[in-house]
């Protein structure tokens, strides 16, 4: 895996804004909140050691602001604005994992939701991540303090410490090798265009393909987190297909999003293994990825989506702290 004294931040200023505040429940995540939540990880990549800090340009300005509002304080780590073409998608994401992979950071703090961590996969390569929550539906990002996220990259950049485990995907192959990738789940609906790209209306849900799925989460996994959960490190995943709720042979209650329960009709359910996949060839139909709306399937089309160990390196926040009191980090002795 890629080692440096240096960390990437990509902090996405739409993660939290959703159609689902509209639909469901979901808090408005503000941006200055990710403003301060940057100044706190920044504080704690210092303590950790690192030399350099690179953050993702974006239209608000999150990195900006973060060191503005730290200006009476002088950082010892040198922190840079990433010099980038900034639009206003997750292509920005994207681009940013790319040219902080090659800038050769230690490891990368990502504030979002899964499709901003999915964005981010597709460009980081084998740059270990530390995904901190600040979107809608949070599976793959971590509830953390943004001080330990900080903290905790920076051990990890340091070499200090060196928890890190590969987390699962699902590559989704379509015509003439075109591909794309998921890290939580793959939704096949009947729909057939994009509109809000936010995924929530089970009624033309007709297929979900996870990597986990955990009761205690929310959005669209969690329907098959409450009929079968899977563990982010168990070597399986979940296809479940959905039916009529007239000839369902089972009915299962999900939170697919903040506040929103639905009583989900499954048809049938199985484990798959790596390597194991799911094709879909019955267009026109939509693939939401990671809760987003984004592969049309035409007519005569067919699309595979894998099951797959070789996803992203994701940071143990909470054992590379263990670590680093284990080999003596926070304690320093008297020479007199």
């Amino acid at each position: 895996m890629a080692a440096g004294r240096k960390v990437g931040i990509i902090a996405n200023p739409a993660s939290g804004k959703d159609i689902r505040r509209l639909v469901a429940y979901g808090s408005v995540f503000d941006n200055e909140e990710k403003v301060n939540i940057v100044r706190r990880i920044l504080l704690g990549l210092e303590a950790a050691g690192v030399d350099e800090v690179l953050i993702m340009p974006d239209t608000y300005g999150i990195g900006a602001r973060a060191l503005d509002g730290l200006s009476r304080r002088k950082l010892r780590p040198r922190v840079d604005i990433i010099q980038m073409e900034i639009g206003h998608s997750g292509v920005d994401s994207t681009l940013a994992a790319r040219l902080l992979k090659e800038q050769g950071v230690g490891a990368i703090v990502v504030l979002g939701g899964d499709g901003t961590c999915r964005a981010v996969a597709k460009g980081c390569g084998d740059v270990p991540l530390v995904p901190v929550s600040t979107g809608t539906n949070n599976v793959f990002p971590m509830m953390v303090e943004g001080t330990v996220a900080g903290l905790a990259a920076g051990l990890v950049a340091t070499g200090f410490a060196s928890a890190v485990r590969r987390a699962k995907k699902l590559d989704v192959i379509g015509p003439e090798g075109w591909r794309d990738l998921a890290l939580v789940d793959a939704v096949v609906t009947e729909e057939t265009f994009v509109a809000a790209r936010a995924l929530w209306d089970m009624e033309r849900v007709r297929a979900i393909i996870c990597t986990r799925c955990e009761p205690d989460t929310i959005g669209l996994s969690a329907v098959a987190g409450c009929l079968h959960p899977v563990s982010p490190t168990e070597a399986a995943g979940l296809y479940l297909e959905l039916g009529d709720r007239k000839t369902a042979a089972r009915e299962v209650l999900a939170p697919v999003a903040p506040g929103l329960f639905a009583t989900v009709p499954v048809n049938h359910w199985r484990r798959l293994a790596f390597g194991e996949s799911v094709t879909v060839d019955t267009g026109p139909r939509l693939i939401a990825l990671d809760g987003e709306r984004e592969v049309l399937v035409q007519a005569g089309e067919e699309i595979k989506i894998v099951l797959s160990d070789e996803g992203p390196y994701v940071v143990d926040t909470a054992q590379v702290l263990r670590q680093a009191q284990a080999a003596g980090f926070f304690v320093s002795y008297s020479t007199v």
